[in-house]
């Protein structure tokens, strides 16, 4: 028997430690149909939040409902411990930058890190009910991994779609890294628009430039004005003298420069912006970089060199204020681009590094995204607009320690890449030599290793090829391509998503998943999301887990929509708590009258029995639909509401007649045990998908055919019972109000009706004369007088047995 009180921390232990001794989430290839589920892999740089929980319990939920409906669910779960997030922890917790300690050491200190983190990562969602085989799980810093990211980009190179250039790249000076343009954020800051004064060499014409940057005046090449600018065409040709440099550059002519803002008239540095770039290849300009790595003017500046950007930003402005070049000063606010990782501004540097092209094939990868199925369908919407908007290739080549290396060293003498062979694979060129004696190129023996390693979304983007083992033999190639779903956030639709899709097409020419599942965030507050670089989640996991339980928190993540943000609600978790108390104790009544119950086919149900079977099948059809188009939370909502109509009328309507077979007859309460024994099943399993742990309990008590409720296949009832549907909808509603009564008079719902009068119409009549003893149970009905009403049904008079 069901213990009297539900104990959710001892149960939860108990059949977790069940679940891994039975290995009942492995994945065994056996013919079935396979479900495959990309998850994201968590980024190894903290302890997870409350935003984990809510997106990976829903992605968890579908692949519990894959495997009722059959499916061999593929469903393994990685860590994403390569490159930069990582390497920012341990440097916090290790009080030094990874320079300070060495490429070695920090290396081992990372692997040390993660692998501690990734410890407490298992637990924490093992405990959340988290139905991953953990034989199947990666990293994305290990062996096997670096193998198919190295071969990754072999092939990629050998393709021609990978090349090695000095060319400008977006860096970041707090991180001493160059980023790919999907790691950029915006953000709005207060600064000055200064207007300066310039010169003509030829004439000494003066004209007046607004810059944001009087810093980058060191680094300036050029002057531009827009050709259809009456006001200032007729400068395109001269030379413009630079005031406080004392340097002459061109002034020339391009469409791109705006009438409508500033003065018309533009400075062209290297490099300040992207139109900077753009300029600087379209006339090939001559290169001017005056930033350091770490953010400051390069020594062999005049004046300015040494000091910190914001400082010269300062210093220049003071010096031309001095020489009377400064026409005015306005306080504005713009947009500034920043690195999404440390929330810095990033400048541009220019250097040797790997790109990947992913300007020359927009169309197809705007053609895959067209046949993957986004949900929701307006998600689509952000992949577009990100693919159109794409200014350069995806530069991969990253300055940092601990990451994926590149499988190349480079001629000493003539710079000629040499890459490793495929069979040689994971190599660290650091470590490891060429299996080469000399250049093909120029005959030299000495080779440097490549110091760089990968972007981490590079490595990332391969998950599906991670998951399919690629490359090697033992393989499951055949089954994963494509994967059946792929799950994350809308803030990596630009990164992970588009990356995954970029490969995939470059590899195979095909999508890598067919389906898409976007979820919303959890916000701290208006407007604020939940991470954990801000530190604002209002309650750890493992302690709302103590506070509340595993299937309690599971029911707080299922309630929210699909792509729609949703907020830590203590509310909401109560209101979870109550319907597991009311699963737990609806199931203990139920076992309760099964005690005597044997199953066997029956030729018919009772009239209120074949009601709540229909509704049943009503909702099922909605619940099952809602699941096959990923709406989690739309399916918890029809099921929950369900339920509470099956226990507050149905379970009190067909109570009294297991309660007293002596009075309803043998056969109307063995309808009524076969009904709750069905329903129950049902309802078991379909709860089952949010709150693996309490379903798990009851069914292994009162039903236990299969070793799992989690290896159960859900099958739809067969009934048609529409009429029955329709009028008993009816009469709970009469039920309702007569009980309704009773509650405005302050009496028991056990108080007699001495006097019901009711009109009905001629079906219901009859479904009510077909249901009277429940009916007159249900409501403690002394004496009823019907009359006949063309349409529903009108309640004339409700008469209470009143006592003093």
């Amino acid at each position: 028997m069901l213990d009297k009180k539900y104990n959710a921390a001892e149960k939860e232990a108990k059949w977790l430690d069940y679940w891994n001794q039975e290995k009942i989430y492995k994945f065994i290839p056996d013919g079935r149909k396979v479900f495959s589920i990309d998850t994201p892999p968590p980024t190894v740089n903290g302890k997870i939040h409350i935003g984990h929980i809510f997106s990976y319990s829903q992605t968890e939920m579908i692949a519990r409902y894959k495997r009722l409906r059959g499916y061999n669910v593929f469903y393994p779960f990685g860590f994403d411990d390569n490159g930069l997030p990582s390497e920012r922890l341990v440097e916090k917790e290790q009080g030094k930058k990874a320079h300070e300690i060495g490429r070695e050491e920090f290396s081992k200190l990372c692997y040390k890190t993660t692998d501690k983190y990734e410890a407490e990562f298992q637990d924490l969602f093992s405990k959340m009910g988290i139905s991953t085989d953990w034989d199947i799980h990666y990293k994305t810093v290990s062996p096997s991994t670096i193998k198919i990211s190295q071969a990754s980009f072999l092939d990629l190179v050998a393709k021609g779609h990978c090349y090695h250039k000095e060319s400008p790249a977006l860096w970041c000076n707090e991180c001493l890294t160059s980023i790919a343009q999907a790691e950029l954020e915006t953000k709005t800051i207060k600064t000055t628009f200064n207007y300066i004064n310039f010169k003509t060499v030829e004439d000494g014409e003066e004209f007046t430039i607004a810059t944001t940057r009087p810093e980058l005046l060191p680094a300036i090449v050029c002057v531009f004005v827009n050709p259809n600018d009456e006001k200032h065409k007729h400068l395109i040709g001269k030379t413009a003298h630079i005031p406080v440099v004392d340097v002459e550059v061109p002034i020339m002519g391009d469409e791109k420069v705006a009438l409508d803002k500033g003065t018309g008239v533009v400075m062209c540095c290297t490099f300040g912006d992207q139109t900077d770039i753009e300029w600087w290849k379209k006339y090939n300009l001559p290169l001017k970089y005056i930033f350091t790595k770490d953010g400051r003017i390069s020594e062999n500046v005049p004046t300015y060199g040494g000091m910190k950007i914001k400082e010269a930003r300062k210093k220049i402005i003071e010096d031309l204020q001095d020489g009377g070049f400064v026409v005015k000063i306005e306080e504005l606010e713009h947009e500034v681009q920043t690195h999404e990782r440390c929330g810095k501004e990033v400048e541009y540097t220019v250097m040797n590094q790997w790109f990947i092209d992913t300007m020359s094939h927009k169309e197809d990868f705007l053609k895959i995204g067209n046949e993957i199925k986004w949900h929701p369908a307006h998600m689509q919407n952000r992949y577009n607009e990100w693919v159109e908007n794409i200014m350069w290739d995806w530069c991969i080549s990253r300055q940092r320690y601990f990451g994926v290396p590149f499988p190349v060293w480079y001629c000493k003498d003539c710079g000629k890449p040499i890459f490793a062979k495929k069979e040689d694979l994971p190599v660290n060129p650091l470590t490891d030599k060429p299996k080469i004696d000399k250049c093909t190129n120029c005959g030299c023996k000495d080779f440097t290793p490549e110091t760089d390693v990968m972007d981490t979304w590079a490595t990332s983007s391969l998950t599906p090829l991670i998951n399919m083992r690629y490359g090697e033999k033992d393989n499951y190639e055949d089954i994963l391509k494509p994967m059946s779903l792929r799950t994350n956030a809308s803030e990596i639709i630009r990164t992970w998503d588009f990356y995954t899709i970029v490969k995939s097409f470059y590899h195979f020419g095909t999508r890598p998943w067919d389906n898409v599942m976007i979820s919303g965030f959890v916000m701290a507050g208006k407007g604020e999301k939940i991470s954990k670089s801000k530190g604002n989640s209002k309650i750890e996991p493992m302690d709302a887990i103590n506070k509340y339980s595993a299937d309690v928190l599971r029911y707080w993540a299922g309630t929210g929509r699909l792509g729609n943000d949703i907020v830590y609600s203590d509310e909401t978790l109560l209101r979870g708590k109550k319907l597991i108390n009311k699963i737990w104790n609806v199931s203990k009544f139920i076992e309760m009258h099964l005690q005597d119950y044997e199953d066997k086919e029956i030729n018919d149900y009772e009239y209120i029995d074949k009601w709540i079977l229909g509704k049943y099948q009503e909702m099922e059809k909605g619940f099952i639909q809602y699941l096959d188009e990923y709406e989690v939370g739309l399916a918890l909502n029809i099921l929950e509401k369900f339920f509470w109509n099956f226990c507050d009328n149905y379970i009190e309507i067909v109570k009294h007649r297991l309660y007293r077979p002596e009075e309803f007859g043998n056969d109307a309460r063995y309808s009524g045990q076969k009904t709750v024994y069905i329903l129950l099943y049902k309802l078991l399993q379909d709860f089952s998908i949010f709150f693996p742990f309490i379903t798990e309990e009851i069914y292994q008590e009162i039903y236990h055919q299969e070793k799992s409720i989690h290896l159960t296949k859900i099958k739809p009832l067969e009934f048609n019972f529409t009429n029955e549907m329709k009028n008993g909808d009816l009469i709970v509603e009469i039920i309702s109000k007569v009980r309704g009564e009773k509650t405005n008079n302050n009496v028991s719902l056990k108080t007699p009706v001495k006097m019901l009068d009711i009109s009905l119409n001629d079906e219901l009549n009859a479904a009510i004369d077909k249901s009277i003893k429940d009916f007159k149970a249900t409501l403690f009905i002394q004496n009823m007088n019907i009359s006949s009403i063309e349409e529903g049904y009108q309640v004339n008079k409700i008469e209470l047995e009143m006592t003093d």
